[in-house]
Order: C-alpha cells, then sequence, then structure tokens
C-alpha cells in the first residue's frame, strides 16, 4: 500500500492534502471534523492587522463623542481577537492530533512579533505569514517593496522557534530570487499562492461589489509553472500549492511539479469535506499504478530541472494553436 505521507516543514503529515484557511478552519467543530476527513493538517483561519486595524478605527470614529474611550476600545478589540485566537490553537492541540498551523495576515512588523510568540506559546505547530499590501502610490521603488516584506519575515523567524511558511503572491519580479531571499530569512516553506480579493462592478447598482471568490477549473496551472521552476532550484525550502485545486489530477500534478503539500479551500466549499477522503484514495490509486511506494519518489519527477524540454515551463506566448500546445 503507497505511503502518502509527507514531511513539510519538519512537521509529519499523514496526507499531502492541507485545510486551506478558510472560514473551514475559523472553528474548532469544523476543524475535529476535517481531522476525520483525512487531511494532513489545518492553517487556522487568517487573523487580519488590517481587519483589526480597521475596526480599531470604526470604533474610533463612533467614539469621537467621548474621546477617552477610544484608546479603550482599540486595546479591548485587539486583545479579544488575538485572545479567541490563541484560545483556538490551544483547542485545536487538545482535541486533534495533527498539525496545527496559525496564519497571520500582516502589513507591517508592529505587535505582530509578540503576537507570533503567544501564537509559539499556545502551542501551533508553525506560522503561515501573509504578507502583501497593492502598491499604488507612484514613485514607490520595487525593491523596497520587497525588502520591507523580507524585513517582516526576518524579523518573525528570529523571534519564534516554529517552522514559517511564507504565501506570497505572483507580483514579483523574479520569484526564484525572492523566495531564496525567504530562505536566508530561515523560512522553513513557501505557499504559492495567494488568492487576493478581486473587485468587480455591479452594473445595476453602480457600486464595487466582491467578485467570485472561488477557484475555477484550470487555475492550479498559475502556481505549476513556477513551482516546477522553483523546487528544481530551491532545495532548502518546501513548497506548499494553493488554489485551483478542484480535482485529485490537480494535486497530483502540482505535486510532479514540485509541491510538497497542497492545500484545498474551494473544493471544500463546493463539495464539503468528503472530498478529502478522495483526493486521499485518488493519490494512492496513482501511486500504486505508477509503482510508487512513496511520495518522495514522485514528488518534482517533472519539474524544471528532470524534463527533457525545460523551456516548455519557460513558454509565455502562445506560437501555434494546436491540440498538443
Amino acid at each position: 500500500m503507497a505511503d502518502i505521507s509527507v514531511n513539510y516543514m519538519g512537521l509529519r503529515l499523514s496526507s499531502p492534502f492541507i485545510a486551506a484557511s478558510s472560514g473551514y478552519t475559523s472553528n474548532i467543530e469544523d476543524i475535529i471534523a476535517l481531522e476525520k476527513a483525512g487531511v494532513g493538517a489545518i492553517v487556522l483561519k487568517s487573523l487580519f492587522e488590517e481587519q483589526i486595524d480597521n475596526e480599531a478605527l470604526f470604533l474610533e470614529k463612533e467614539s469621537e463623542a467621548h474621546p477617552e474611550n477610544a484608546d479603550f476600545l482599540y486595546f479591548y478589540l485587539k486583545e479579544n481577537s488575538i485572545s479567541n485566537y490563541l484560545e483556538l490553537i490551544k483547542q485545536a492541540k487538545q482535541q486533534t492530533k495533527i498539525p496545527i498551523i496559525a496564519s497571520i495576515n500582516c502589513y507591517s512588523k508592529g505587535n505582530w512579533l509578540s503576537f507570533a510568540k503567544e501564537i509559539e506559546r499556545a502551542g501551533a505547530d508553525g506560522l503561515e505569514i501573509n504578507i502583501y499590501s497593492l502598491p499604488v502610490e507612484l514613485g514607490k521603488n520595487s525593491n523596497d517593496i520587497e525588502m520591507s516584506e523580507i524585513d517582516i519575515v526576518a524579523a518573525i523567524t528570529q523571534s519564534i522557534s516554529i517552522p514559517i511558511a511564507v504565501k506570497i503572491g505572483e507580483n514579483y519580479t523574479n520569484i526564484n530570487d525572492f523566495v531564496d531571499s525567504l530562505i536566508i530569512c530561515q523560512a522553513r516553506g513557501v505557499v504559492f499562492f495567494n488568492r487576493f480579493f478581486r473587485p468587480d462592478i455591479d452594473l445595476n447598482k453602480m457600486s464595487i461589489v466582491p467578485s467570485y471568490p472561488f477557484s475555477l477549473k484550470g487555475d492550479y496551472t498559475r502556481e505549476l509553472r513556477w513551482i516546477a521552476i522553483v523546487s528544481s532550484q530551491q532545495k532548502k525550502i518546501d513548497i506548499s500549492a494553493s488554489s485551483g485545486v478542484l480535482e485529485p489530477d490537480d494535486a497530483i500534478k502540482l505535486m510532479l511539479a514540485g509541491a510538497t503539500t497542497v492545500q484545498l479551500c474551494s473544493v471544500l466549499y463546493k463539495h464539503g469535506m468528503h472530498v478529502v477522503k478522495m483526493f486521499n484514495t485518488s493519490l494512492k490509486s496513482f501511486m500504486d499504478r505508477k509503482g510508487f511506494e512513496n511520495t518522495m519518489e514522485f514528488t518534482g519527477k517533472l519539474n524544471y530541472a528532470n524534463i527533457e524540454h525545460p523551456e516548455k515551463y519557460e513558454r509565455m506566448q502562445f506560437i501555434l494553436m494546436r491540440e498538443n500546445i
């Protein structure tokens, strides 16, 4: 029987399929159910620095008639949000046996250094960091933007001992070089890629609305190219694929490209937690069919360094429209 366990950031997972940060990972009942469904690890729903700050600003505005309350409200909101999050970590560790990875979404070092330490003390097995801010200001140098993100990662990795993964977007000039910087900062994992909020326009209401939030068929190919390229050159960091995985075959392709783990989100919302069992069964079936005894035997087998024509991963434009492009 094929062994589908993996080693991700030094954590032993019984399955490469991770429940991604989402509403499904924001409460203990669903976390327990996801473990029973067969996921290898849980990434808790992110705590957003931006959300806390925005809510605090709203409370401050609402209390303008009583400015003496503003500081108290901000302190209460932040402390309450963090306290609830730490309690979820503790509950998850007490009531499950799989790795629990906390998640924070930050745009500054600020108080997240002390919060990262609290996450570690609460018992989290790892931490996933989401860092991104939309650069809309003229004159802001791209190198300065990336260095500010690297500084955040370095500050957090130096403050705690649990493994850290960084969930990145695809909007870097040189993704491979950026990942190299993460390795220098002692990050143990990188997640390709963050699915950011996308605005749309409601023509009837003439207003800005959220676009369709879930992945569509074939979206995983965005990750596949860069996972194949980066995994072939960066051996000191584990790669987790995120976004666009709707079928077991999508996940297997991403692992062949070089992903150690694959995060599930949209497919859980569309079909429910029971699909995790199907993913595990399909992976075992693939491995048995191809003669692979463990995941290490095929992970990265079709990455940039291991195929006859690696330039296929480099092609950016359609040359000829054929069935076998």
